[in-house]
């Protein structure tokens, strides 16, 4: 049998305090972060209205005390109290909430109690779009929400991660394992998870990956030619596809459209085509634009490009 002197006993009652401090401080930390719910809780659980839901505090601890929103809980009929268990009975938006379990003034654990109105939400579209089928360049979704705080998504077909707002919070952006170069023959399924203070939401979107393809903006070269003799003009374009499109172009074709505006009238005139990468426009044209969009596929057109002043 090792006897430990005093030292050492003192040493390891120094690391055992130090190990709960910071215990204590990671778990008030986490509910420091869901106060607001702008970020989802670590730990949650979800019930639908009007049901039971049974919360257990995970200690070795055999005194506990619950609390919910710093509110400490009592034996009655909503909240029911057995040894490490609690049981919430006939869950409403009233009863939603952090609830925390305690031993001797200690957070033990925790758990963001949350009303699924997955059934009741409506209006929840999620809108999503990709430059190009190759599977480097990440699926762009956009989805928001006046109800709830915290929101985001997955690729559930192939077993994504979670992914929040980009830093502006504008977009989601969502790898895929998409081959483009074979035929897509299963759906996309991307789901989407939201909480408030006092609710949880889950949504989810499918559809093709070819169903969504909208093209980056194509680049354009100018070129002005007049004819000897006149002041007639020719406007010859050479637009080239965009960086993210795939290659070769002739397995990847693009339609182009073109918007033009006449120098003296003002008027704007369109034009399209779809073989090769050069046009020619007569005229006295004062600057124009270019979009494109996949050929075979009918795709989204992209954006249009700035204008560009013809001299």
């Amino acid at each position: 049998m090792t006897i430990l002197s005093c030292v050492e006993l003192q040493a390891r009652a120094t690391r055992e305090k130090m190990v709960r401090l910071m215990r204590f401080m990671l778990l008030c930390l986490s509910i420091v972060r869901m106060s607001a719910l702008n970020l989802f809780p670590e730990k949650f659980a979800i019930a639908e209205r009007n049901t039971n839901v049974t919360l257990t505090c995970r200690t070795d601890k055999d005194n506990i005390e619950w609390k919910r929103e710093d509110a400490e809980i009592q034996q009655s009929e909503c909240e029911i109290l057995r040894g490490k268990d609690l049981t919430v009975i006939d869950l409403d938006e009233d009863l939603t909430g952090n609830y925390t379990c305690w031993s001797d003034d200690i957070l033990e654990d925790y758990t963001y109690l949350l009303l699924d109105k997955s059934k009741e939400a409506t209006g929840f579209k999620i809108n999503c779009t990709v430059e190009t089928f190759s599977c480097t360049e990440n699926i762009k979704c956009t989805w928001t929400s006046d109800e709830f705080s915290a929101l985001r998504l997955r690729n559930t077909r192939d077993n994504g991660h979670w992914v929040s707002q980009s830093v502006d919070g504008e977009f989601f952006f969502l790898p895929h394992s998409t081959n483009s170069y074979s035929e897509e023959s299963e759906r996309l399924l991307i789901t989407g998870e939201a909480v408030s203070k006092c609710c949880y939401m889950k949504t989810d979107h499918s559809f093709y990956l070819r169903d969504i393809v909208k093209p980056a903006d194509p680049s354009i070269s100018i070129c002005s030619i007049k004819h000897e003799g006149s002041d007639e003009q020719i406007i010859e374009l050479e637009v080239m596809p965009p960086s993210t499109w795939p290659q070769p172009q002739s397995f990847f074709p693009l339609k182009h459209q073109i918007e033009y505006e006449i120098r003296h009238t003002g008027e704007l005139k369109t034009k399209e085509w779809d073989e090769g990468s050069k046009i020619q426009v007569e005229g006295s044209v004062s600057k124009l634009r270019v979009r494109c969009r996949d050929l075979l596929l009918l795709s989204e057109w992209s954006e249009w490009t700035t204008w560009q002043n013809v001299n």
